[in-house]
């Protein structure tokens, strides 16, 4: 099996290529992160061509579609999603797509897996873009809603962010009446590849592969700040209101469908970031 992950240089594209089973021959986009443990094609998703020659060149069985710019506008968003979508239909490649929890509106949780997009903010928006022109591209994808992505060590970039913060001393304000499901891009990644071994009329169709354990930024900061030993005094509880902008509030997902057709369980976040796990030398990758 030859499995083209794209994104390869990210949290969870990196994730993918440590987990990758030893039968898979695997693959990886780039735009500019260096990604070790796979065959590396410098690319730009937004660039037809580029991707069409990469694919052509690859002719991968399936794609675990990772990448996405949180710098785009939507028109670069949308072409992008849609170059990979039909370059996977042109070879035959059946397409795993990473989306989100945060295009839902937050005041309907838990959501299930016919959960419809309602996103309340930008990030939401354009990933509900990108997730419709997946879609109508290409209906047998099929659709993965995730949500905050945890490493424990070394730290994922916004947990690393906390990190740094408490060591200068800064106050950090994390909102407390904000629920998200955390999950381990260890752990995701493992899903995602069992995923994309199933058959094609298995694997279509929305995946709502999360944590099992909700909590708000603050909870989750004081598990980061307890894992690395810090001290949580200059983490300040803010409700969400205070940010002036209209943000999801409860984005629990429901993972029926996994839990049924998937082996691998998500572990809670407080047991990825039990600082027992640091002392016992914590994560691996």
């Amino acid at each position: 099996m030859r499995v083209l992950v794209t994104g390869g240089g990210g949290l969870l594209g990196g994730a993918l290529l440590r987990a990758a089973p030893p039968e898979v021959e695997i693959h990886a986009t780039v735009r500019r992160a260096y990604a070790a443990g796979a065959t590396i094609h410098p690319v730009d998703l937004v660039d037809a061509d580029a991707v069409a020659a990469t694919w052509a060149r690859v002719r991968p069985d399936a794609v675990i579609h990772t990448a996405f710019d949180m710098a785009a506008e939507e028109p670069e968003v949308r072409a992008a999603h849609l170059n990979v979508a039909r370059a996977c239909r042109e070879v035959g490649a059946g397409l795993v797509h990473v989306s989100t929890d945060a295009l839902l509106d937050g005041e309907h949780a838990p959501y299930d897996e016919g959960a419809e997009p309602a996103p309340v903010y930008e990030y939401g928006r354009l990933k509900a873009v990108a997730e419709a022109t997946v879609r109508e591209a290409c209906p047998e994808a099929a659709i993965v809603r995730t949500s905050l992505l945890l490493r424990a060590d070394p730290p994922d970039r916004t947990s690393a962010w906390l990190v740094d913060a408490l060591r200068r001393g800064e106050p950090v304000r994390l909102f407390t009446d904000e629920l998200r499901c955390p999950v381990a891009a260890d752990d995701l990644a493992a899903q995602l590849w069992e995923l994309a071994a199933l058959p094609a009329e298995e694997r279509a169709g929305v995946w709502n592969l999360v944590g099992p354990e909700a909590l708000s930024r603050y909870a989750l900061g004081l598990l980061v700040a307890a894992y690395h030993g810090l001290d949580t005094r200059g983490m300040v509880p803010v409700p969400g209101a205070s940010s002036g902008a209209r943000r999801p509030r409860d984005l629990r997902l429901l993972t029926t469908r996994a839990d049924r057709e998937l082996r691998t369980r998500a572990r809670p976040a407080s047991v990825v970031l039990s600082p027992a796990r640091l002392a016992e030398g914590g994560d691996s990758g």
